[in-house]
């Protein structure tokens, strides 16, 4: 069975994006009561808004392909944010306790791209507007996107490895380490998939992003439940 770019977006439309709905908004829904107490902070406030417009830029199925791509990108950008968010605060939480100028750089490197991740989003805002930006924004998005992925495990893991040894939290979160590697590498499937077929699978892989992500969140979840983990350690 040959697949076509006209059969990739009817599955898009009725299928992928539907699912990528749900699994912004459960993200939404998990958020808003874990963070509810500290709402009045601004990294908190930034965290809620952009896991909120992640999902309310789903809410156009119905537009051309064009317009549905540019809402897709600001999604994508809404859900980094989320995720290296979530990673900077934990990481001024680590900064209170640890006085380390490595994890300070690592904080301020945290806030740049922060900021960099809100421009991309905006500037994707402004093309579902049906502003030409150009092809430089998608350069930059997946570079950007590149480098905020990858950025997110190397300071999650180098802040758990001041508590412990590396090879102590190697031992303890194979699984968490592996995630996290999915998220950072999500694209690297989908570009082969997209050679071989000469389809773009763009609402696939957004699938698969949200789902590492939401499964990583998850998973750092349990490890604060665990009973007989150290408060030091819970933070993380």
């Amino acid at each position: 069975m040959t697949i076509t770019q006209d059969g990739m977006d009817a599955v898009s439309r009725s299928l992928f994006m539907p699912v990528m709905f749900m699994l912004d908004f459960g993200m939404f829904q998990y958020l808003v009561p874990v963070y509810y107490p500290r709402r009045h902070e601004r990294r908190v406030q930034m965290l809620l808004l952009a896991s909120f417009i992640g999902f309310a830029s789903h809410v156009y199925f119905e537009h051309d392909v064009e317009t549905m791509l540019a809402f897709n990108d600001i999604s994508e950008a809404c859900a980094q944010l989320t995720f290296l968010i979530q990673i900077t605060l934990i990481g001024h939480a680590v900064r209170a306790k640890v006085k380390l100028r490595s994890i300070t750089w690592f904080t301020y490197a945290a806030e740049a791209l922060i900021l960099l991740d809100w421009v991309n989003m905006l500037a994707s805002a402004v093309e579902a507007a049906g502003v030409d930006v150009g092809d430089g924004l998608h350069v930059f998005s997946n570079v950007l996107e590149s480098v905020t992925l990858t950025f997110v495990p190397i300071f999650r893991f180098y802040y758990l490895s001041l508590s412990s040894s590396f090879r102590q939290v190697l031992s303890e979160r194979k699984l968490e380490m592996l995630c996290y590697f999915l998220v950072a590498t999500h694209e690297d499937v989908f570009i082969v998939l997209e050679h071989a077929t000469g389809v773009s699978w763009e609402y696939a892989q957004g699938i698969y992003m949200r789902s590492t992500i939401v499964t990583c969140i998850l998973l750092n979840l349990r490890q604060k439940a665990r009973p007989g983990v150290a408060p030091s350690r819970r933070m993380a």
